[in-house]
């Protein structure tokens, strides 16, 4: 485990300066007079703060579980790419770039959500093995779940948070 939380580490102290980075890079609207508690990017910066204290914490203690010394070859990694978890990572990150890249581009955003719920619920839960017309109230409850996600979110930043989504 101390292995892979000095991987992880790694890869949340790299995301979490990104987000610091661009966050600081949001506009400020300094000229507009606006109160600066309330510029876009003070809640993902501090987020992104957050998240680097918490991955350096994570990789001293690692490191001093000696999770460093990783010993890899290519028998570790093929290992590695051959579990059935790199595979499920692998899957939601595809996922969600698509999502985040491509669907919410291009189709509206409460359509958008709605799908991508559907399918990485209907990924991760649906029994490949089995037959359809045995799932059909696991499918139905997917899509009901992709419906309701989708609309409860939009509604909450429409109407509590007052931000239209795209």
């Amino acid at each position: 485990m101390a292995k892979a939380d000095f991987v992880t580490s790694i890869g949340l102290l790299l995301f979490g300066t990104a987000i610091v980075v661009l966050s600081l890079r949001m506009p400020r609207f300094e000229g507009l007079g606006v109160n600066p508690y309330s510029v876009p990017g003070i809640v993902p910066g501090l987020l992104g703060m957050i998240l680097v204290i918490l991955s350096l914490v994570l990789l001293v203690r690692s490191i001093q579980k000696k999770g460093h010394r990783l010993q890899l070859n290519m028998g570790t990694i093929r290992n590695y790419l051959t579990e059935a978890s790199t595979k499920n990572f692998l899957i939601a990150l595809i996922l969600s770039l698509v999502y985040g890249l491509l669907a919410l581009t291009r189709v509206p955003y409460p359509l958008a959500t709605g799908l991508y719920v559907f399918l990485f619920v209907f990924i991760f839960e649906y029994q490949f093995k089995e037959k359809v017309s045995s799932q059909r109230r696991a499918i139905l409850f997917q899509v009901l779940e992709g419906l309701l996600v989708s609309a409860g979110v939009t509604l909450v930043f429409r109407y509590l948070f007052l931000v239209d989504l795209p």
